[in-house]
């Protein structure tokens, strides 16, 4: 669904979790390789407005101390920030911090792995979060 604009392919990338602490890292990623990744509007997705406002605000002072010269959103509506995305990254913890630490805690009061990827506390992530990665696809 790339849109060409002037010489620009007009590619928009959106990033559902946007307010998280890890979006600034990508964000470096998308201004130390725009010569080669051509995006032309980033859209930062997140379900609180606030903490999506802080990290929105320093993505942005990024950008624009590299001289990006592509379009930046926050968004907490979803369907607009889908909307006519080419490419969607995700990068969400269904059930925040709180979540992880249950993950993470309570397995090894069991004897078993205290991980949030693999173990009974990956399978109790993969439970929260395989939904809402289908309801996103959908």
């Amino acid at each position: 669904m790339s849109r060409w604009v002037g010489r620009h392919m007009g590619v928009k990338v959106t990033v559902v979790g946007g307010g998280s602490t890890y979006t600034p890292e990508l964000v470096e990623g998308v201004v130390n390789r725009a010569d080669r990744l051509p995006i032309d509007e980033l859209t930062l997705l997140d379900v609180d407005g606030e903490r999506l406002a802080i990290v929105g605000g320093l993505a942005g002072r990024m950008l624009d101390r590299a001289g990006w010269d592509g379009h930046l959103s926050l968004e907490t509506d979803r369907a607009a920030a889908l909307d006519g995305a080419d490419f969607v990254l995700v990068q969400l913890r269904v059930g925040g911090q709180a979540a992880r630490l249950r993950d993470e805690t309570v397995p090894p009061r069991y004897g078993a792995v205290g991980q949030e990827t693999t173990g009974p506390g990956g399978l109790a992530k993969a439970i929260r979060t395989v939904p809402v990665i289908l309801d996103l696809a959908e």
